[in-house]
């Protein structure tokens, strides 16, 4: 009997032996389970670090370099906007500038005067300024003998006035009255006496 009831305990002894063995490579399992998964997140985790790391660094670099640029560009378009402010004060200035006006017109005189191709402007008569809603007009009335060929001239510079790549003032005619002398059957009409009608816009 005694014999039997050693026998049972031993039995029970294994199989509480073989119980606990299981347990613990069942924990052990899931310990070496729960620990290679904190690994992974912790490596993701740290590549993830180190990629953010990198792109800040890309960041910080693509920020120097567009400021740098900007910087580059900010020079250039600063000059560019000082070079268009000073023509925009030429052609078309914060106030009526007739004197500038009448210099700009006795400039233009000598430059198309020659011995044998005239450019004479005899009366110049400045007229009440017009105030209209986002610019004011000095009207002014020119009385000029010239050459046809420096009448077309005048007339283009008239018609190409205002724009930044020139320094003309903007102008255009309201009206027109000619007389024409020294007449030719062959070439037509050498001299053109005209008095002329202008317009000149400022701010």
């Amino acid at each position: 009997m005694s014999n039997t009831t050693y026998q049972i305990l031993e039995r029970q002894q294994k199989f509480q032996t073989k119980v606990y063995a299981f347990a613990c490579l069942l924990l052990i399992v899931l310990l070496g389970f729960y620990g290679y998964k904190q690994w992974i997140r912790y490596d993701m985790a740290k590549s993830g670090i180190g990629s953010g790391e990198e792109f800040v660094a890309f960041l910080s670099e693509e920020s120097v370099n567009e400021e740098t640029n900007y910087n580059s560009l900010k020079v250039e378009f600063d000059a560019l906007d000082k070079e268009i402010n000073t023509k925009l004060a030429d052609i078309f200035p914060p106030d009526n500038a007739y004197t500038e006006l009448t210099r700009q017109i006795d400039s233009y005189e000598q430059k198309l005067a020659k011995r044998h191709n005239p450019f004479e402007v005899s009366n110049i008569n400045f007229q009440n300024v017009v105030k209209k809603e986002k610019y004011s007009v000095l009207p002014l009335r020119m009385t000029i003998r010239s050459s046809s060929n420096n009448f077309i001239k005048f007339l283009h510079l008239i018609e190409n006035s205002g724009t930044l790549n020139g320094n003309t003032r903007l102008m255009d005619i309201s009206s027109i009255r000619l007389n024409f002398e020294d007449e030719d059957e062959d070439d037509g009409p050498k001299i053109i006496s005209f008095s002329v009608q202008i317009n000149a816009y400022f701010q």
